[in-house]
This record gives structure tokens, C-alpha cells and sequence, in this order.
């Protein structure tokens, strides 16, 4: 199993993404009805501006949460309060299609990720976890 081949020999070519647009809830439905962990967010064009990690969702219900004072809140309330923009990470770190296994591998060895976005020309193109590199690998 050479580690000098190219990502695309074994990343998921059809990512499910999310929008820019995307609420709250659209986005928590994703990662339920889905089994990802990251979620590359595209504009109209499909170029990528963020991602976001089902580690972020959690985030939105502890900042909104308020001890003293707890409140209910519906999805609909949050879908009003919380922008994708303000959980994503925007311009996240990707790889191209071309580039190697081992450059992918070195990147998440080094940045700790486990998801890189792949990108050619500006456009996402497919996405790449520790999960596929490990399933190459064994």
C-alpha cells in the first residue's frame, strides 16, 4: 500500500455539504441522518468556505444556555439566533486531489485533524478523514 498515491484513490468523492444559507437544524439533521463528522460548507459555486465538525454542535447549546437563567429554546429559536457562519470554521486547511497519501497523512499528524477538505481549482471535490486513511492502511 503505497502512501504515494494520490488522495483521490480513496477519498469520498461525494461529500455531503452544507450551505452557507444552511440553518441550524438543517445542518443538525445532516449529522444525524448522515454518517459524517464534518460537514464542508460550499457557496453556489461549490467552492468551499468552512466546515463544520459534529464537535461544534454541542458548542451552540452550552453558548446559549444561560445557569442562572435557563431558558427553552425550540430548533426554530436557534435556527434565529445562531448563523453556520458564526460555528464554522472558515477557510479551513484542504489538500488537492493530487497530492499523497503521506502529504494528507503528515497534515493530520501535524494540524490534529481528522478531516481535510479536498479542493481542485477552488471547488470541492471530495473529503478525506483518518478514518479512510486507516481503512487503506489496513
Amino acid at each position: 500500500m503505497p502512501l504515494s498515491k494520490p488522495v483521490s484513490t480513496i477519498m469520498s468523492s461525494s461529500p455531503v455539504v452544507g450551505s452557507v444559507t444552511s440553518k441550524f437544524s438543517q445542518v443538525l439533521r445532516l449529522f444525524t441522518e448522515f454518517p459524517v463528522h464534518h460537514l464542508p460548507i460550499v457557496d453556489a459555486d461549490n467552492k468551499l468556505i468552512g466546515i463544520v465538525s459534529s464537535n461544534d454542535l454541542p458548542k451552540v447549546f452550552f453558548a446559549i444556555c444561560n445557569v442562572d437563567k435557563p431558558v427553552l429554546m425550540g430548533l426554530a429559536d436557534i435556527d434565529n439566533s445562531v448563523s453556520l457562519e458564526s460555528i464554522m470554521s472558515p477557510n479551513p486547511v484542504t489538500i488537492s486531489s493530487g497530492e499523497s497519501i503521506a502529504a494528507a497523512t503528515q497534515i493530520f499528524k501535524d494540524k490534529k485533524f481528522l478531516a481535510l477538505p479536498v479542493v481542485d481549482n477552488g471547488v470541492l471535490v471530495g473529503i478525506l478523514s483518518v478514518k479512510d486513511i486507516m481503512g487503506y492502511i489496513a
